[in-house]
């Protein structure tokens, strides 16, 4: 059968394969939320879920980190499907809770790898749409497998057969699935300072910690009727708006999440008044998207020019962390409205000093950065008098694509590219690609040295 060509797309098919990959490991999450729900009150089922169980996707991902190539997809996918089994029929709280847990780690080590391929395979000026979109699209098909049975699915007893098809059909694709690794660019890899490193850790764990104290999802409103995943539809608007947003601008990516830092406060505002728990679950889950999106892409540009993809999976790790020291302190100071706000006032505006060091220290001289790149790029292709299509091609081979590679992004033949790089070469008076490069290169850094 013929694969159209929208799907031999490399970013595509990333983001398809994100969006299968978070499908999966999100609805097995929420199933097992669920069940805790079942066999244990709200309270206990918070801080089992949104406490132990996102610090044990922390350690999933703080395992791809450290060896990726010691906890291989396809096994985390087979151990998952193990897992789910007793973490969604046991019927005592220690085994749900215990398999419940490996699983979560499970998840991490999936999230991992994709996060991973984010940094390594896809190009930077559409990392965040890819990401975006991955988890958009996951985010809505889980409200659609919801559906049946009147939206009381994800609780049946019926959804452990699909899980376990679905995750096998996970392994098997993926195993298929080839994406080429991408280099940034023909310039060398760029060093990540340690003080940049833990800025940016600190940053991402704060606001992660601050975003979720306003609001940390109780269980309360589930056992009252809230229909979970509709609310989670919001997400995936929040994520498609944060993806668009980012890839156009890094700077004004980074300042929509600043901004959305102000949601806790009003999640605290609002606390004791009569507001429904769908519009408070839809509104702070649509600007969660930009929370997403921002600490993903921030870690995979940082791995992506420092030539260290295996960091990527810090953005979300940390914000796992945050996520689940933020529903702790909810939890704890969830009695004393006063005490609650005081430490979260706090922690605003430590996160907001941090989040203010990072803006200065890693967009403002990222934006004159690509900025300068821009100029370089228009005057090289001025000079050269390159047609719009030969420009299209140019970027491409200065991201190190093959001609295939390129053939496949521009839904156009191989041949067709091999006829435009032979104009690239003639035009620029280059001998190969790697003089084009070194020529493209001589042009770039004078430039962004002055």
């Amino acid at each position: 059968m013929r694969v159209p060509r929208l799907f031999k797309s490399v970013p595509v098919r990333c983001a398809l394969w994100v969006a299968l990959c978070f499908f999966l490991t999100s609805a097995v999450y929420l199933s097992w939320f669920y069940h805790l729900l079942e066999l244990t009150d709200g309270f206990a089922a918070d801080l089992i879920s949104m406490g132990a169980g996102y610090l044990c996707q922390a350690v999933g991902l703080g395992l791809v980190v450290w060896r990726r190539d010691r906890v291989p997809f396809t096994g985390a996918s087979v151990l998952l499907a193990v897992a789910a089994v007793p973490a969604l029929v046991s019927g005592s709280l220690a085994g749900a809770v215990i398999f419940g847990l490996l699983v979560n780690i499970l998840c991490g080590v999936i999230a991992g790898h994709y996060l991973h391929a984010l940094a390594a395979r896809v190009e930077s000026g559409r990392r965040g749409l890819v990401f975006g979109a991955g988890y958009g699209l996951s985010t809505i098909a889980v409200w659609l497998f919801s559906l049946p049975g009147q939206g009381s699915f994800l609780r049946s007893r019926y959804v452990l057969p699909v899980y376990l098809a679905l995750i096998a059909g996970m392994a098997l694709l993926t195993a298929r699935l080839r994406l080429p690794d991408l280099q940034e660019g023909p310039d060398k890899p760029r060093s990540l300072s340690r003080k940049d490193l833990i800025l940016a850790c600190a940053a991402v764990g704060l606001l992660s910690l601050v975003k979720n104290m306003g609001f940390s999802f109780p269980s309360a409103d589930v056992a009252a009727g809230l229909h979970v995943e509709l609310s989670r539809v919001f997400y995936a608007l929040g994520l498609a708006a944060a993806g668009v947003v980012t890839d156009k601008s890094r700077k004004h990516g980074a300042l929509c999440t600043g901004a959305a830092l102000a949601i806790p406060f009003i999640m605290l505002a609002v606390r004791d008044e009569p507001v429904s728990a769908f519009v408070s679950w839809s509104l702070d889950y649509l600007f969660y998207g930009f929370f997403s999106v921002f600490r993903a892409v921030l870690f995979a540009d940082m791995a992506a020019r420092a030539r260290r993809c295996e960091l990527a999976p810090l953005g979300l790790l940390l914000g796992r962390v945050g996520d689940a020291a933020g529903t702790g302190l909810c939890v704890a100071l969830g009695e004393h409205k006063v005490a609650l706000v005081a430490a979260t006032f706090i922690l605003f505006l430590a996160a907001v000093f941090l989040f203010f060091r990072l803006f200065q220290t890693v967009y403002e001289p990222e934006a004159v950065r690509q900025r300068s790149e821009r100029e370089v790029f228009e005057d090289f292709a001025i000079q050269h008098d390159l047609s719009a299509r030969e420009r299209e091609v140019l970027r491409l081979a200065l991201a190190e694509r093959s001609n295939a590679e390129i053939a496949q992004t521009l839904f156009v033949s191989e041949s067709t590219i091999k006829y435009h790089m032979h104009n690239l070469l003639k035009k620029t008076g280059c001998k190969s690609r790697v003089d084009l490069m070194a020529r493209y290169a001589a042009a770039l850094y004078p430039r962004l040295e002055k």
